[in-house]
């Protein structure tokens, strides 16, 4: 987790000390990458004699520029001053929750830390409890659901890796959650694994808003598609082969058309995979950093001893030294770690490209 802060003051100064003392010591879920920085005259005078900090200047007006470039490089910005400036700092480079940076400011004398941007996707409430807790100071959270301890499926879905699929559904279940309105949960992959349904939500009863926790892209039975907010798992694995020098336009096409045809959002995958001697394929790479997922490969040996039923080819078996590279792959790259693994689909091919699918079915 990459943490920058910054200081404007003597005191302030002191303050950030303390702050990045916390996040070294640990017992957060995240170890700090921290970055320190001092502003202000005074500030950079006391840094310069404290040779046990190492920091970073911000130059005389280039607050502003700092902090754009913050918001694309951190997971969290910590101010140590006012209000005020942080929230001027800050302005022209909001979005939306779901692309900002948690922001946190602390006033210079660590007496409060409040979450101001972020709070749940972003992390700032539980980030601003961990740093309240290593100074000593009052975390100041606003944020409806946790002021009232209700359920937020925004945090539930960071908890839980889980793909946000409408935003406007989501903002409406957390009001219909504040009013009381009861919100019922659905899952394709059980509740065994719960210890509890929250508060406010109930299992397998249509309501007027609800939750579907499933890689599927299809409407399911007796749920309308407005009424329910999907919840996707990144918990699929595509096995993908091809023609060397397939471009990668021509595998995402045949990829989306088997999703398509099965009904599995691609928002669902976590890894594409194959076997080793296309790791240097571009048009696999090019396609797994579009979905911003690892391409996983394979030897044949790693390959033949997966365990299930494929679809075998005595010519791609004589040609790779494995009966089927999309299938094996796939199942390969989810028992990475997992014990329990099934083919969502198996080998489906189109202009050279051959794609299967498995998924862990835990939740």
């Amino acid at each position: 987790m990459k943490v920058s802060l910054v200081c404007f003051t003597r005191m302030g100064f002191e303050t950030m000390k303390k702050i990045a003392g916390t996040g070294s010591a640990g017992g957060n879920e995240e170890k700090w990458d921290t970055s320190l920085w001092v502003a202000g005259r005074y500030a950079l005078r006391l840094a310069r004699e404290d040779a046990g900090l190492p920091y970073q200047a911000i130059v005389e007006g280039g607050l502003s520029a700092w902090t754009g470039a913050e918001f694309q490089r951190s997971d969290a910005l910590i101010f140590v001053g006012a209000c005020g400036i942080t929230v001027r700092a800050i302005a022209p480079f909001v979005q939306d929750k779901f692309h900002d940076p948690a922001v946190l400011c602390v006033d210079e004398a660590g007496t409060f830390v409040i979450p101001l941007l972020s709070g749940h996707v972003g992390g700032a409430n539980r980030l601003a409890e961990f740093v309240a807790g290593g100074i000593g100071a009052v975390p100041v959270v606003t944020t409806a659901t946790d002021v009232e301890r209700k359920f937020a499926v925004d945090v539930f879905a960071k908890d839980h890796g889980l793909v946000i699929t409408d935003r406007v559904l989501a903002k409406r279940i957390s009001a219909d959650i504040l009013a009381e309105e009861p919100v019922g949960v659905f899952s394709d992959f059980g509740f065994s694994g719960w210890k509890k349904i929250p508060e406010g939500l109930f299992r397998d009863r249509l309501c007027k808003r609800n939750i579907r926790i499933t890689v599927s892209d299809r409407e399911k039975d007796g749920i309308p598609s407005d009424r329910v907010l999907r919840l996707v798992p990144r918990c699929v694995a595509l096995g993908i082969g091809c023609k060397r020098g397939t471009p990668a336009e021509k595998i995402r096409e045949t990829v989306e058309d088997a999703m398509r045809r099965n009904g599995i959002d691609l928002r669902s995958v976590f890894a594409v995979a194959s076997i080793d001697i296309k790791k240097q394929e571009q048009g696999i790479i090019d396609f797994a950093n579009t979905l911003q997922v690892p391409f996983l490969t394979f030897s044949s040996e790693e390959l033949n001893s997966q365990p299930g039923t494929f679809t075998e080819s005595e010519f791609v078996k004589k040609t790779t030294g494995t009966g089927n590279v999309c299938e094996r792959s796939a199942v390969a790259a989810c028992r990475m770690g997992v014990r329990d693994c099934r083919i969502l689909f198996k080998k489906e091919a189109g202009d050279g490209v051959t794609v299967a699918a498995a998924y862990d079915p835990r939740l």
